[in-house]
């Protein structure tokens, strides 16, 4: 699991990095400008609950309650899952699993060059947008899975079994939270956000929840893990988004 973090890392690094560097080495601020944009990012994260709205606060008490109602019922949705695992579910969360893994980067290389090739700014706004969320929305996965140490449901150890920084074999205990419903939904977050006309942000959300479906139906994460995993990417998604649109409209 972590090589698999660092090759995402490294992948995001080698399709929409070092391209965008190409087009902001040509600009004063370049790297400082980047390194800026994930300092203030992180920044606008961790202060952004003091600046919530009514409706903020009601998002998230209704995304606790969501939670804890399915990590309650985590071994139940798990017996529910495979029970109902067929041949058909398998071939599906095939075509999904990509858009958790390393999809995203390659779907956001192709936006960028494409922003390049039309001179369209927005796309390319976009792919830098949504590398910077599934990058930083997958560090904070990344320690929340050390940290936790939750078993995997293969490894039947129940779906209460944390032992934290336990590093071997760390395929088996890095369940909560799951990476992929992470970077599915930091991925359609900012595709939605940049684009809300319906026809985009409701495929793109339906193919992340696909995603969060195909790890319960591989037997890999809870149902708790993928609504962890993908309100932290829906989270980062959106406020790095917003973020970069105040400052946009600000004169």
């Amino acid at each position: 699991m972590f090589q698999s973090q660092v090759s995402k890392i490294l992948l995001a690094i080698l399709l929409i990095t070092l391209s965008a560097c190409s087009n902001l080495l040509a600009q004063s601020s370049s790297v400082d400008q980047v390194a800026n944009d994930f300092y203030q990012d992180g920044k606008s994260l961790v202060t952004s609950p003091f600046h919530w709205q009514k409706k903020d606060r009601i998002v998230a008490l209704s995304f606790l309650a969501a939670t804890s109602i399915a990590f309650a019922t985590d071994e139940k949705s798990q017996k529910i899952f495979q029970r109902n695992r067929t041949d058909f579910s398998n071939r599906s969360a095939d075509f999904f699993r990509p858009l958790g893994d390393k999809l995203p980067f390659w779907v956001l290389g192709g936006m960028y060059a494409t922003g390049l090739a039309i001179k369209d700014h927005k796309a390319k706004e976009t792919a830098y947008l949504g590398l910077r969320s599934i990058l930083i929305a997958g560090s904070i996965t990344t320690a929340l899975k050390y940290g936790f140490g939750r078993a995997r449901p293969f490894g039947d150890k129940g779906a209460y079994y944390f032992k934290a920084f336990d590093f071997s074999p760390s395929g088996y205990s890095l369940s909560l939270p799951s990476g992929h419903a992470t970077t599915a939904f930091a991925f359609a977050s900012v595709i939605a956000h940049q684009y809300p006309q319906w026809w985009v942000k409701y495929p793109v959300y339906f193919l992340a929840a696909g995603v969060a479906w195909s790890r319960l139906n591989d037997n890999v994460h809870f149902l708790s893990d993928v609504v962890v995993g993908g309100g932290i990417g829906y989270f980062v998604g959106e406020k790095i988004v917003h973020r970069h649109q105040r400052l946009e409209h600000k004169p």
